[in-house]
């Protein structure tokens, strides 16, 4: 069942598919083709899979609508319910529900189950081949860099879609602030990003947010409530490298200085930086470079906002301690105790020996080695939901053949100092 913000994004897509409706839903805002579509409206909202709650709101406002008084109340719940502007509610809803019946709403409805998203992910090779299989495909990439990835996604998967007029949603973001001195090759790439914006829109919606980090990606207009997939390319460390939850900042903060060198917030022509003293040099990063954020948020924003996560190219610090919040045995969180090459085979155990033999492009179930987390420890949800690991996919190696990379996964080969580093690919059930 639908609840409100699904129902919100289910309304301003058919809305947008179907331009040629929502521009003659104009004529129809008359009190004689009202009086023979509202009932209609009603019809479609009583047979739409919607939350019990959300289909009685519904039903309410618009025989309220129907009346020759427009109560304020009334306009405020068409406003909660939709998102718009009481006319623009009514007009967006009939198109949904009355115009565009029987066009796209047999493919927009419905789904994948979980059930055929974990036989696509077990059986397949590539994880974004579940974009060929929904039938509303959509995906978000967090920390987008420099859209090698999106290019890469586009020339892959567009034209097999459109060979079914279905269309691609692409949306991205990264916390470099678009013009920033800081930040080098990692920006978004003019080139990639005018190539993506080429495309026509019933092809592919594309939409980039910069200087926007997970902690706000919440109040983002524009952005989805729920995509098929979310995808982080080589998650950021420090940030993603340690958790607060289980490391106090403190300890954190000691340790950076120490492996990274003391750093301290500066100014370069006029911008914030963070500048870092790292052995003889002063390197100059964005001001957030050390903010600590943890992998429990990652994951947070992957669960609640997607069917499937797809993290690539985790280095050896991010990979472990992710792998800390997965995994159910509190042994693997021990307290104020950072994650080191010479303890990890101590702390993990068996987990560690299976998962360290792994050769470059194998794979293994994390469910077979040790027992998953469930449910896991998400902030409670307005809709008292749990979120329990239905499937985790542990894979080594950079990237995989056939399958679109970052640019910095495209790197690894040429970071003489780093280890192999890991993909985990998960299914959460809520």
């Amino acid at each position: 069942m639908l609840d409100i913000q699904e129902f919100r994004a289910r309304v301003q897509e058919s809305r947008e598919s179907s331009s040629h409706h929502w521009e003659a839903s104009r004529k129809l805002m008359n009190q004689e083709s009202l009086s023979t579509l509202l009932p209609t409206l009603i019809q479609s909202v009583q047979e739409a899979s919607l939350v019990p709650s959300l289909q009685r709101s519904l039903i309410e406002v618009i025989q309220q609508f129907g009346q020759p008084i427009k109560t304020q109340q009334m306009k405020q719940t068409l406003k909660e319910l939709t998102g718009l502007p009481p006319s623009k509610a009514i007009r967006a809803l009939l198109v949904w529900g009355v115009l565009a019946v029987g066009e796209k709403d047999e493919r927009v409805v419905e789904d994948l189950s979980l059930e055929d998203v974990e036989r696509c992910l077990r059986e397949g090779s590539n994880p974004y081949d579940l974009l060929l299989h929904t039938p509303t495909p959509s995906l978000l990439d967090i920390g987008a860099g420099d859209l090698t990835f999106e290019q890469e996604l586009v020339d892959q998967y567009v034209p097999q879609l459109r060979s079914q007029n279905i269309t691609l949603r692409l949306h991205a973001f990264d916390r470099l602030m678009p013009g920033s001195q800081v930040g080098g090759v990692y920006h978004k790439n003019p080139d990639h990003e005018g190539y993506l914006k080429s495309f026509p829109t019933e092809e592919l919606n594309f939409l980039f947010w910069g200087g926007m980090d997970i902690e706000r990606f919440g109040q983002t207009k524009g952005a989805l409530p729920r995509y098929t997939m979310c995808t982080c390319h080589a998650p950021a460390n420090p940030t993603f490298a340690y958790e607060p939850s289980r490391v106090e900042s403190s300890l954190i903060l000691k340790h950076l200085q120490t492996t990274r060198g003391h750093f301290h917030q500066s100014r370069f022509k006029g911008e914030s930086v963070l500048e870092v003293s790292h052995h003889d040099r002063i390197l100059t990063f964005p001001p957030w470079k050390f903010n600590v954020v943890g992998p429990l948020a990652l994951l947070e924003l992957m669960g609640h906002r997607s069917q499937v996560g797809v993290i690539s190219a985790i280095d050896d610090e991010v990979f472990w301690e992710l792998l800390s919040q997965i995994l159910a045995d509190d042994q693997f969180r021990p307290r104020n105790k950072l994650f080191n090459k010479n303890n990890i085979p101590e702390i993990f155990g068996r987990v560690y020996k299976k998962l360290s033999s792994l050769a470059i492009g194998e794979r293994v179930d994390l469910s077979k080695i040790a027992e998953l987390r469930d449910p896991m420890p998400f902030a409670t949800t307005p809709q008292k939901q749990s979120f329990r690991l239905r499937y985790v996919d542990i894979r080594r190696g950079a990237f995989q053949e056939g399958t679109p990379s970052s640019f910095t996964a495209k790197q690894f080969s040429h970071m003489k100092e780093e280890s192999t580093p890991w993909w985990i690919i998960f299914i959460l059930d809520v």
